[in-house]
């Protein structure tokens, strides 16, 4: 472990893998680089795989013979997080080398990215119930009426500011290890109609300037304490059209949060996608510290199959090339996990989220061949044919759709059924291959199930 290698300063996950003569040596940076430098040894050089937390390939091998090796990489991004309940693993994260805040990754896997408070913290900094009553005037205007509840701030509002500064101040005191806090919009509409806050975003052009002067101001006073603490906020719903006037300091963190693209297809090549990509673009002209929190799995039901596996890694690409320096990808995350494809998803996305240049469908397919065996064959088939109808015939797919979704047709189910039926009977003597295509399986029963 070294920091340096040949005068060079290698950055926290950076490393430098080459041998010397008969001998391999692995230098890495600071937190994970040396770690992150012998997995991908194994890895890269040596052809392991960890598909998911309970399956992988560990190739065997009487004698090992490494030839010349000078591999320097770091990773694309300085958040990974794709967010599955499979991937919450710490052995698997550490091994596919993601550093996700949900992620169980300890001391011994070099840590994560801690995030102190997580997204729609708003409630929690001004608690209606608990000012409310006293004062209403910290909560919107909204139709000439203040407003309890859940609903946005009055964010013009000085002592709201001087509350939520002090409230950020605190979580910093009781979470020491934590990197970044999130400053960021509850979960709702609700914005505040009282002249102060119109006039800015009058001034702003968009609501979401109202929001970064409020966040600008906590980053500015917190830096002060603690200048390696970043903030994090939202462009989202409301807020994802950047501001005219006023940027991100630089350690506030934008995470833009498109809920409403079609995820059949990439941002860059779906009409439907048109007003998300000129928002994506115009964040990145205006901060060099951009996050996307972006969607991958039907949260109308985790066990419904979504065909976005074209849009994955071209949406990383474009991610790249926009210079976006941190992914959040939400999967199902609900306790036991089991979402349609989540851990097909996740292989494919913390691979990507390394190194977006890589071909995606070599990925799919190792991972197809290593977690369903003989299956393989018949599951590819019966993933191309769930994609079929949003790359052939323009049929759009959304993170809410309902089992009726026109992708989900006829064919889905006949041609789909037949195929697993037959990847059953090809790996009915191996049992883990037998478990994954009977997952496969169960979801496309559940949304039949569903269509009664």
């Amino acid at each position: 472990y070294a920091q340096r290698v040949r005068g060079e300063r290698l950055g926290d996950e950076e490393f430098h893998l080459r041998t010397v003569g008969q001998r391999i040596e692995v230098y890495g940076g600071r937190l994970r680089g040396a770690m992150y430098g012998c997995y991908a040894l194994l890895d890269d050089v040596l052809g392991c795989r960890w598909f998911t937390p309970s399956i992988a390939r560990i190739p065997k091998q009487p004698t090992l013979v490494i030839g010349p090796l000078d591999l320097r990489e770091k990773p694309a991004f300085e958040y990974r997080e794709p967010y599955w309940t499979e991937a919450f693993d710490g052995d698997w994260a550490a091994r596919n080398r993601t550093n996700g805040n949900s992620q169980r990754l300890g001391p011994n896997e070099g840590g994560r990215v801690v995030y102190g408070r997580f997204v729609h913290t708003f409630a929690e900094l001004v608690p209606p119930a608990q000012y409310f009553a006293s004062h209403p005037e910290y909560f919107p205007l909204i139709s000439g009426n203040r407003q309890d509840g859940y609903h946005q701030l009055c964010l013009t509002n000085p002592d709201v500011l001087r509350i939520a500064t002090e409230g950020v101040r605190r979580w910093i005191r009781e979470n020491p290890e934590a990197t970044i806090f999130s400053v960021s919009q509850n979960d709702t509409g609700g914005w505040c109609e009282c002249d102060a806050c119109q006039a800015v975003v009058k001034d702003e052009g968009a609501l979401s300037g109202l929001l970064l002067r409020f966040v600008n101001a906590i980053a500015e006073a917190v830096e002060k304490e603690r200048p390696g603490v970043l903030i994090d906020t939202l462009a989202y719903q409301a807020t994802e059209a950047p501001p005219k006037i006023t940027r991100p300091r630089g350690n506030v963190r934008i995470r833009i949060a498109p809920i409403g693209a079609c995820v059949a297809h990439p941002l860059e090549a779906c009409p439907e996608n048109a007003a998300i990509l000129d928002n994506l673009r115009a964040w990145s002209r205006v901060t060099s510290q951009l996050y996307i929190w972006h969607y991958a799995t039907n949260f109308a039901g985790y066990l419904q199959p979504l065909p976005n596996l074209d849009s994955i890694p071209a949406d990383l690409a474009l991610f790249r090339k926009l210079g976006v320096v941190g992914v959040f990808f939400q999967g199902g995350y609900a306790p036991g996990g089991g979402a349609a494809m989540a851990e097909l998803k996740a292989y494919l996305m913390a691979r990507l989220m390394w190194n977006p240049s890589r071909p995606a469908t070599p990925i799919i397919q190792e991972f197809l061949d290593g977690v369903y065996g003989n299956a393989a064959p018949h599951v590819r088939r019966w993933i191309d044919l769930l994609h079929r109808p949003c790359r052939q015939e323009g049929v759009h797919a959304r993170i809410y759709d309902a089992p009726s979704a026109a992708y989900l047709n006829a064919a889905v189910f006949q041609e789909g059924e037949r195929l697993l039926d037959e990847a059953a009977r090809s790996v009915s003597g191996d049992r883990v291959a037998l478990e994954q295509v009977e997952k496969a399986r169960l979801w496309l029963d559940v949304v039949r199930l569903s269509r009664l």
